[in-house]
């Protein structure tokens, strides 16, 4: 019996290290692809950034710093999705609605700028008072 209970605290041990190197592994590459975005290389970010995902892919601020990245590269309907997948990851990201907002209202879609502004706002972001003065 204590040999059973000592193996099984074994392999739990070695399952918890395992996946904590994973999880390092894909932090390490998503503060690489942000400081990359920051710097506005935006090929490498992405890069950096796909790979954080292949350890990963339930984070959603890896999925918003890629929107970001292909905002930059003034491709919007790639940084719409991956700001779609971000709040499909995290229904709360705040920040994703605030991008995605822009989006919307960069296609004139007014509606449902408002409806990801004010959900921001309802999350906690302070800074959309211009953005949805016309919301409200």
């Amino acid at each position: 019996m204590k040999i059973r209970a000592i193996s099984g605290i074994i392999m739990l041990a070695v399952l918890v290290s395992c996946g904590g190197d994973k999880i390092k592994k894909a932090l390490d590459l998503k503060l690489e692809g942000i400081n990359l975005v920051q710097s506005s290389d935006y090929d490498e970010a992405l890069d950096k950034l796909e790979q954080s995902l292949d350890y990963n892919d339930q984070d959603p601020e890896t999925y918003y710093y890629i929107g970001n990245a292909w905002f930059g590269k003034n491709d919007r309907d790639k940084a719409f999705d991956y700001y779609c997948k971000a709040i499909e990851v995290d229904s709360n990201y705040a920040q994703a609605y605030v991008n995605r907002g822009k989006i919307y209202s960069m296609r004139n879609d007014k509606d449902n700028a408002c409806k990801d502004w004010l959900k921001a706002e309802s999350l906690g972001v302070t800074n959309l008072k211009e953005d949805t003065k016309f919301c409200k």
